[in-house]
């Protein structure tokens, strides 16, 4: 079964990029991961402020985002994480 994701990066509350993944669901678990390393490194260098997944296919809104980022004004709900 094909997962499809948009990726979109954020800096100072706009859209900066969009990328649309295609993904078969075995392989999701090694993609994502390659996703999140390589956005994780634009976000530590305040290139961009956040990072959202939309999975295309989820047809609850509540869950068909996911979120990372420096700047919660533009999530819901957000959680704060303690870095060493």
């Amino acid at each position: 079964m094909k997962v499809r994701l948009a990726i979109r990066g954020f800096a100072d509350g706009n859209q900066k990029f969009e990328e649309r993944v295609d993904v078969d669901s075995e392989h999701l678990d090694e993609l994502l991961p390659a996703i999140a390393t390589k956005h994780a490194k634009a976000l530590v260098e305040f290139k961009l402020h956040m990072i959202e997944i939309e999975f295309l296919d989820e047809p609850a809104e509540n869950e068909r985002y996911f979120r990372i980022g420096t700047d919660p004004s533009a999530m819901v709900l957000p959680i704060g994480v303690k870095l060493k």
